[in-house]
């Protein structure tokens, strides 16, 4: 049956605390959509600055995810994915200090960093989520990359939500603060739950790795694939949030 599916205990956790990462971290890269705008433009920023504060993040994304691909069998895709969320965790809850930096030029240039700093992580984090999928489920690799990205697509269409409510309650740093920390959470999860995994050995008696097949590897088709997607509807779309949500 085609929604049979016999996973076991080990593949049910890795799926949910993976899919629990997905929806928070696209949470923590979304927040900001429905009031940083309004706080750019009390410092002096144009509409394309700070549209461009949010295209640069997939933009980095999609030039750092093959690079991470590349070098993912020497760094661990556990460690990977957990760096990813941590930085990203971090980045989250620094960006909320933007509103106490004074002038233009510094709050434009310090938005760039972070959200390049946290596009780095994010791309970690997927680049390590094609290559745990494809070791934990190799029978069911499109099936659960599908659920996992309902998951984050989830997470991108709550951020905005919980942003700005958080938002109206406590003003521009309660979001970042409240929702990098439940991040943080999540990454101390997925840190003790998720399977550390090694290389397979071969029929000679070598080390199996996604380099031995580029077609199996889940840091340059897959990635790349998914990455171009995403950065030609996100760039689009974010690129147009700042004209479409600026105050009037």
């Amino acid at each position: 049956m085609p929604w049979q599916f016999n996973f076991t205990k080990r593949q049910w956790l890795t799926l949910a605390v993976m899919g629990l990462a997905d929806f928070c971290n696209a949470i923590c890269v979304s927040l900001q959509a429905p009031f940083f705008p309004n706080e750019a433009e009390k410092k002096g920023a144009t509409a394309t600055e700070y549209g461009l504060v949010f295209g640069v993040f997939e933009l980095v994304v999609f030039i750092i995810s093959p690079i991470y691909g590349q070098y993912i069998n020497r760094i661990g895709p556990k460690v990977l994915f957990n760096t990813g969320i941590f930085t990203t965790g971090t980045s989250a809850i620094i960006f909320g200090l933007l509103d106490r930096i004074p002038g233009h030029t510094g709050f434009i240039s310090a938005a760039f960093v972070i959200r390049i700093v946290e596009a780095l992580g994010n791309a970690a984090f997927l680049t390590a989520s094609f290559a745990i999928i494809a070791m934990e489920f190799p029978n069911n690799v499109a099936t659960t990359f599908a659920s996992l990205e309902t998951c984050f697509g989830f997470g991108l269409i709550v951020g905005p939500m919980v942003g700005g409510a958080l938002y109206s309650v406590g003003g521009y740093y309660l979001p970042f603060v409240v929702l990098g920390s439940t991040l943080f959470c999540v990454a101390i999860l997925t840190l003790c739950v998720l399977p550390r995994h090694v290389d397979e050995p071969t029929e000679n008696g070598g080390k199996k790795s996604f380099d031995d097949d580029p077609v199996e590897d889940p840091g340059c088709a897959g990635v790349l694939v998914s990455n171009l997607r995403n950065f030609c509807v996100d760039w689009i779309f974010e690129c147009n949030v700042g004209t479409t949500l600026a105050p009037v």
